[in-house]
Formats: C-alpha cells, sequence, structure tokens
C-alpha cells in the first residue's frame, strides 16, 4: 500500500510502525526502558548501597548529562532532556547529601538551595530547567510560611508573595518561553478561584484582590498584544470566580426551592452570555469568545439537573424530555453559537433527569439503558460535538456492565471483571472490523476517546483486583483463556485479515510477532495502545498521542509491577524489553529501507 494510501484511508495498519517519527518514539521507549531498569536495580539497593556510593551516583549522573549535553549542543531535543536532567539530579544530590549527613535543614531551605543551583543552567535556553525553577521556587515559599508557622499568622503576606512570584514568573515565560503560558493561565485561575474561596467565607479583602488583580492583568495584557484566546481564558476563569462570590450571595435565598435554584441557574448563565457577547464585540474574528458561555452553559446545566433530580419524579421525565426537546430544536441553529451552547445545556439537564427518574419509578437498569442508547442515537443523528458524543458513549457503556452484571444476578466479583473485559474485547474487535467506516467520520475523535477509556478501565480494573495473566499458570480457567489468549488472538487475527495485502512484505510480521509475545506475556492491550499511538503520531492526533503515551506508562508500569519476579530478575527483564524495542525499531527501519530501495530500482 502507497503510503498516499495510508493517509487517505486513515487505516489501523503495520506500516504505522514504520513512519519515521513513530521510529523515533519506539527509540525513546527502548532507552527509557532500559534507563528505568538501571533506576529500579539501584532504588531496589539503595539502602545496602555505602554512603560514597549512594552521594557519587546523581552526581556523576549529573556530571556525564551536563558533558553529553555540550556534545549534543547541535540537537536541540537532546540538549534540553540532558539539561533537564541535569537539574533534577542537583535535587537528588541534595536529598542524598541531606539523608546520609543529617543536616537538620528545613524542606523551604533545600527547595531554596536547588532552586539557586538551577539558575546557571539558565544561560541557555532550557524550557525544562526553567519549568522546574517555577516548581521549586513555589515549593519552597509555601514550605517557608509553612514550617515557619507565618502561614497562620499572616496569610495575607503569602498571597502576596505568591501573586508576585507567580508573576515574575509569567513575565519571564511570556518574553522567554510562550509554550508554557497556557500552565501559567491555569495556575493563575486556580490561584483566583481558591482565593474566591476564601474570600466568600473570611470576607477579608487580601482574598479577593489575589483573585482579582492577577488574572485581570494578565487578561490586560493580552488584550494589549491582541491574543484572543490567552485573554479570553483569563476572563472566562475569573468570571468563574466571581461566580463564586454571586453563589455564595445568593445561596440563602435562592438554593432553598425550585423556582430559586432555576433563577440561579439563569443567572450564572446570563452572567456568562453577557461576558461572551462583549468578547465578541472586542474580538469579532474570533471564534474563542464561545469558552466563557460554554462554561456557564455547563454550571447552569449542573444547577438545572440538581433542581430537576431533588424535587420530583414523573414530572422530572416530563420536564426532562420538553428541556430535550427544546435542545433538539436549538440545535437546528447551526449558525448560532449561543444557541448551541445552551441547548447542550438543556440537553445534559434534561438527560439526566430522565434517566434518573426512569431508574427510581422502574426500578430496572435495562429500561434505562435502552433509553441511554436512544440518547447516543440522537446524539449521533443530531452530529453534536465530538465531546458530547464521547461522553454519551461512556455512559452507554458504564449501563450495559452495570446491566450484565446486575440485572442477570452475576455478583459475584470474578465474573463482573470477566463480563466487562469481555465486553471490552468484543468492542475493540468490532471496532478495528469498522474502523474504515469511522476513521475518517466526525466520529473519529470521540470513538478513539472511546476506547481508551476502556484501556484505562481494564488497567485500573487489573491492578486494583489483582485479576492478572501470572496467576492464572499452572491453574489456567475458562475465564483467563478466554480474556488473555481467546479474545487477543481474535482481535490479532482481525488485524491481519484487514491488512492482509501489507503482509506480502515478510518483514512487516514483526508486528505480529511482537503482538504475539504480548498475549504470551497476558498484556495484549499494550499492543493496542502502541498502533493507537502510532496512528494518532502519524496522523498528527495530539490529544490522542498524550493520553496513549500516559496510558503505555501506565500499562508498562502495571506489567513489571506484576512480575512474581525477584527485583534483579525484574530489573533484568526490563533491560531486556528495552534491548528487544530496541531491536525491533532497528529491524523495521532497516528492513523499510532495504525495501525503498528496492522498489527504487
Amino acid at each position: 500500500m502507497k503510503k498516499t494510501e495510508l493517509i487517505h484511508n486513515n487505516p489501523f495498519s503495520p506500516l504505522l510502525f514504520c513512519d519515521a517519527k513513530v521510529l523515533r518514539y519506539l527509540n525513546i521507549l527502548g532507552v527509557a526502558l532500559i534507563a528505568v531498569s538501571l533506576l529500579y536495580l539501584m532504588a531496589a539497593n539503595w539502602w545496602m548501597l555505602p554512603n560514597q556510593v549512594q552521594l557519587a551516583i546523581p552526581m556523576l549522573v549529573l556530571v556525564c548529562s551536563a558533558i553529553a549535553s555540550i556534545y549534543f549542543n547541535q540537537r536541540e531535543w537532546i540538549r534540553q532532556s540532558l539539561d533537564t536532567l541535569s537539574g533534577l539530579m542537583l535535587g537528588l544530590s541534595l536529598a542524598v547529601i541531606g539523608q546520609i549527613y543529617q543536616t537538620g535543614a528545613d524542606s523551604y531551605q533545600l527547595f531554596l538551595l536547588w532552586a539557586v543551583l538551577l539558575l546557571p543552567w539558565l544561560y541557555r535556553s532550557n524550557i525544562g530547567i526553567f519549568a522546574m525553577l517555577c516548581v521549586v521556587t513555589q515549593l519552597a515559599l509555601y514550605f517557608y510560611f509553612k514550617q515557619s508557622f507565618w502561614m497562620i499568622r499572616a496569610e495575607g503576606l503569602y498571597l502576596l508573595t505568591l501573586n508576585l512570584l507567580t508573576a515574575i514568573s509569567f513575565a519571564f515565560v511570556i518574553r522567554y518561553y510562550p509554550l508554557l503560558r497556557y500552565l501559567f493561565i491555569a495556575f493563575i485561575i486556580m490561584i483566583s478561584i481558591s482565593s474566591m474561596m476564601q474570600f466568600t467565607h473570611h470576607f477579608q479583602l487580601i482574598y479577593l484582590a489575589s483573585s482579582v488583580v492577577l488574572p485581570a492583568g494578565a487578561a490586560f495584557y493580552f488584550y494589549r498584544k491582541h491574543q484572543a484566546l490567552e485573554t479570553i481564558l483569563l476572563i472566562a476563569g475569573l468570571a468563574a470566580s466571581v461566580s463564586l462570590w454571586l453563589f455564595e450571595l445568593l445561596d440563602d435565598r435562592l438554593t432553598n426551592s425550585a423556582a430559586g435554584l432555576f433563577i440561579l441557574a439563569m443567572l450564572i448563565f446570563g452572567w456568562f452570555a453577557l461576558i461572551s457577547f462583549a468578547l465578541k464585540k472586542i474580538f469579532p474574528q474570533t471564534k474563542f469568545s464561545v469558552i466563557p458561555l460554554a462554561l456557564g452553559a455547563w454550571i447552569a446545566g449542573i444547577i438545572l439537573a440538581i433542581l430537576l433530580l431533588t424535587y420530583w419524579k414523573a414530572v422530572s421525565i416530563v420536564l426532562g424530555l420538553i428541556f430535550i426537546g427544546i435542545a433538539w430544536k436549538l440545535l437546528s441553529q447551526k449558525n448560532s453559537i449561543f444557541l448551541r451552547q445552551f441547548a447542550y445545556c438543556l440537553w445534559v439537564c434534561g438527560q439526566a433527569a430522565v434517566l434518573i427518574h426512569t431508574e427510581l419509578l422502574t426500578n430496572s437498569l435495562f429500561i434505562v439503558w435502552l433509553l441511554q442508547l436512544m440518547m447516543l442515537a440522537l446524539t449521533v443523528i443530531k452530529r453534536m460535538h465530538w465531546f458530547i458524543l464521547t461522553l454519551q458513549l461512556l455512559i452507554a457503556h458504564a449501563l450495559a456492565i452495570v446491566v450484565l452484571a446486575l440485572e442477570n444476578s452475576f455478583k459475584h466479583d470474578d465474573i463482573v471483571i470477566t463480563l466487562a473485559l469481555s465486553l471490552n474485547y468484543v468492542i475493540y474487535i468490532g471496532l478495528f472490523l469498522t474502523a474504515r467506516y469511522w476513521q475518517s467520520s466526525i466520529y473519529q475523535k470521540s470513538i478513539l476517546l472511546w476506547i481508551i477509556a476502556m484501556l484505562t478501565g481494564s488497567a485500573v480494573v487489573q491492578s486494583v483486583t489483582g485479576l492478572e495473566h501470572w496467576q492464572g499458570i499452572g491453574q489456567i480457567s475458562f475465564d483467563h483463556v478466554l480474556l488473555f489468549y481467546v479474545f487477543p488472538s481474535l482481535l490479532l487475527l482481525s488485524f491481519i485479515w484487514q491488512n492482509w495485502q501489507q503482509f506480502n512484505e515478510k518483514w512487516l510480521w514483526l508486528i505480529p510477532v511482537f503482538s504475539i509475545l504480548l498475549i504470551l506475556l497476558g498484556y495484549f492491550e499494550i499492543f493496542i495502545i502502541m498502533l493507537l499511538m502510532a496512528w494518532a503520531v502519524v496522523y498528527q492526533q495530539r490529544l490522542i498521542q498524550t493520553l496513549t503515551i500516559l496510558l503505555l506508562i501506565f500499562w508498562l508500569w502495571m506489567l513489571y509491577y506484576n512480575l512474581g519476579l525477584s527485583f534483579l530478575f525484574k530489573s533484568i527483564s526490563i533491560f531486556a524489553s528495552g534491548i528487544l524495542v530496541l531491536l525491533l525499531t532497528y529491524i523495521l527501519k532497516e528492513s523499510k529501507l532495504q525495501h525503498e530501495e528496492g522498489e527504487a530500482r
């Protein structure tokens, strides 16, 4: 299959693993596994190492990474990674010194010294070191006030210093490290909301100033620079903070009755709608002005859902259906962003009322599940936002598991887990077989997020319950054969069947062989995650890429953590895995080059 055909059809193909970017990620994974194996071996034997060796290890890594960063000066991402490693080793060295010599220093002194030692590493631009410096200085400030008891005696002074330090860091971010600006915007909004919560309880002006001044000042700066998204995010966060004050003022008057809750929901929605309207006038060329409106719609939707869930039963079902009908009508107005967000608000609270009160009146989750399937179908028909569709898929999936577990009286934990994980695999197989129909559709992101959610749920279930492959060796049951062999084999066969023409290239069979090895280990889900990650890297789906990388780290941790081996053999197994990944990457890369050279001739 040609590369252009691969990009056009968006398939789950073995060719994804041959992409240059994916091979680079596999190289990083292999090196990371080798590094983790060495760290794991040292950590397991740390207390048995002499003090001199404990001191030497982080310092040796620090020196080696510093020298290597000079050697790789022309390769930016390698240099920055090595510098960041050096910064981490500085902190580890200080911690080891404090542990060995029992210096008696307070925590804030350690973090303050760490921050001072990080400063020389900023002689070259390094986003990792700067981010570390920001975190370390914030921790030093917090621990100083906490351990000196100034947090109790002068909390206002801490808030003033916190805002001042954040403002200084934010100024450097804007000038030198603009990629971090969204993280700082989120941190500023968090400070604003937490300060407003304190203000609603203590009514001291210092809390109000901490909640308003910094986000307002940052929003004004971005407004002067004509940066719409940053301005709107800060204003939306500030509006959410002020809404807490509004809620506190109206709490006693409006929340004790159904009419009061309805009025409060409309006031909050109107407040955010007014902000969005003003932002639309200020930034007429951007669609980001809808962000406050969306936020207000969801807050109002939660309040309306509380209203419908608290006061009535049958009446709430009727009102919920009316809300859904109104939302359906409003969603036809595609040109109005305002009406669309308001429709989502009505839909969510109406659906919650219908589902919950139906269960209370009928005591049947099966009926609730059928209603949810109808809601899911309506969501698809109306082509709603991907987040709404993802939410509907997750609710339908969770209800299906509950129905299978409870409606059929399967109340034994092992049976419930088997049913849930089996349902996941049936869905995986169905989605893989129908991938060509949905991968290029508007439902693509929602379905991928649904798969990631199922993989996350499987990991959590296996981690918490202890259900895993190794416990079944020697006492293999039908459940273990089904979950760890039959379903993964069927999924692998469906993957091979869909890409059979590509497997005429013999070297591509390395990928099924690798997946068979994972089946034998009992962790075939890792192959699914790697396939999703490769797909996301090739087609530049940043959200999916980030989530799959985090999920892969969690699954790998669970794999090695559950191995019933000694520390030494666990370390060896991790090291061997890293070597195998690097070897697989090398063979795929060389085979691809030879194939391309053969085609060129």
